[in-house]
């Protein structure tokens, strides 16, 4: 699958420490094959939305368009940032 990033998503990646900024990419990477992340978890399946968490400090929503067989990242906030927007995606 295709991998693409909102520029949102890049601007926040590029304020984060390099260390933590390494392992978000890590999982932005592995998204040509979302079936294998373990934390992976669908939050409105009926427009194919999910987040995966990263350790216990962010989250990653992404939408995956099976047609076009790509994965669009759309957003990277903390965990409780998270879970106060989590209805924005509906």
């Amino acid at each position: 699958m295709i991998v693409e990033i909102d520029r949102g998503v890049i601007k926040t990646l590029l304020r984060l420490p390099k260390k933590q900024r390494m392992e978000v990419f890590h999982y932005i990477a592995n998204l040509e094959e979302p079936e294998s992340i373990p934390s992976r978890e669908c939050l409105f399946p009926s427009k194919n939305i999910y987040r995966i968490h990263i350790g216990r400090r962010y989250t990653i929503i992404y939408k995956a368009l099976k047609e076009s067989s790509t994965i669009l990242v759309l957003d990277l906030m903390t965990i409780e940032q998270a879970y106060k927007r989590y209805r924005r995606y509906r």
